[in-house]
């Protein structure tokens, strides 16, 4: 596969997932809003507190770790450029960089965001005299 396909690649999966994003959210703050409202939780909703208290701070760390090296790939990008030989492709690798940036900044935030919404559904879905386990 070519760069510019990979790059066309990428980048429409960044766009699929920003896509997915939204309705992922507001189906997961449908389920977790009447949570947070709740007087008295049950044993369910107590733990569902602390994992939607718990999981914001391991997202942020993932999407850090994950743009850790992203200004130094940028720099050395430009410094590439101002050799004897750079220049002309310049454009091209910072929007492969930008692309590879975005693209590990997205994937942590929509693994989560997504497998909440699945995992609250499927509760929600289930029986209610099985959901009182």
């Amino acid at each position: 596969m070519t760069d510019a396909k990979r790059l066309v690649r990428d980048a429409g999966r960044i766009v699929l997932r920003g896509s997915e994003l939204p309705a992922a959210t507001m189906l997961t703050l449908a389920h977790r809003l009447p949570i947070l409202w709740a007087i008295s939780p049950s044993a369910w909703q107590q733990a569902e507190l602390w994992r939607m208290s718990l999981e914001k701070p391991l997202v942020l760390g993932r999407i850090w770790s994950a743009l850790a090296l992203s200004p130094l790939q940028f720099w050395l990008a430009l410094a590439r450029a101002w050799g004897p030989h750079g220049g002309a492709a310049l454009p091209f690798e910072l929007a492969t960089l930008t692309t590879a940036a975005l693209g590990d900044a997205i994937a942590p935030v929509h693994r989560r965001v997504t497998r909440n919404a699945r995992r609250l559904s499927r509760r929600a879905a289930r029986p209610r005299a099985m959901r009182q386990r």
